[in-house]
């Protein structure tokens, strides 16, 4: 009687069936939170590399404007270095102090100066095509001023003077104009007329001269 087994085999195969459910149970549960925590920390990576690349996206914003900024204003100052030039070639400073310091030696005691005009003649000139136009041969008497345009154009400038006056005789008219032809910065110098004066004891004669700046005159 002792060999007898008092238990039902249905009894034990439940047993065996409920251990086996919670076995199986508890690594679907350990499965469902390492899944749960990879997905948590999946997010959480997630979540960190979204916030520096869009912090790297202003940094990079950030930069991009500043160098826009730093451009415009490199130039707006190379606009106004240009205009400051281009004002001061147009100007052409202390060409008339030259001018007068000229006239003061060139004139002998027998002539004086009873007029003095200044004449300036600007032009704006488009910027020659090396494929198809040969460039002009540059004028000795002009002043070539870039004028910073996009499109190559300069600004020619011919500055001339013509003088009104009058002599005691032709030799004096000679030696003036012969005098301040050889003056730095004086070219062209050219005898336009002269005749007796009808009112004075004296003759009357008109001449021009080109202005050369300094830089330029030979």
């Amino acid at each position: 009687m002792a060999d007898i087994d008092m238990i039902p085999r249905s009894y034990r195969d439940g047993v065996r069936v409920r251990r086996t459910l919670r076995h199986t149970g508890l690594a679907l549960a350990a499965i469902v939170l390492a899944a749960a925590a990879g997905s948590a920390a999946l997010r959480w990576h997630s979540a960190a590399l979204e916030r520096r690349t869009a912090t790297l996206q202003q940094a990079a914003s950030a930069a991009t404007a500043s160098q826009a900024q730093a451009a415009t204003e490199h130039a707006a100052r190379e606009r106004v270095l240009q205009q400051q030039d281009l004002l001061r070639a147009l100007r052409r400073e202390g060409e008339l102090a030259a001018l007068a310091t000229a006239i003061d030696s060139a004139l002998p005691a027998t002539a004086w100066l009873t007029a003095i005009n200044l004449q300036r003649d600007l032009q704006l000139e488009a910027a020659a095509d090396p494929t198809t136009t040969p460039a002009p041969a540059p004028d000795g008497r002009a002043t070539t001023i870039a004028t910073g345009n996009a499109d190559g154009s300069t600004l020619v400038m011919l500055s001339s003077v013509e003088l009104a006056g009058q002599a005691t005789d032709y030799n004096g008219i000679t030696n003036f104009l012969s005098n301040l032809g050889r003056l730095p910065g004086m070219q062209g110098v050219e005898l336009l007329s002269s005749s007796a004066s009808p009112t004075t004891a004296a003759i009357d004669f008109r001449a021009v001269v080109t202005l050369v700046p300094p830089a330029e005159a030979p």
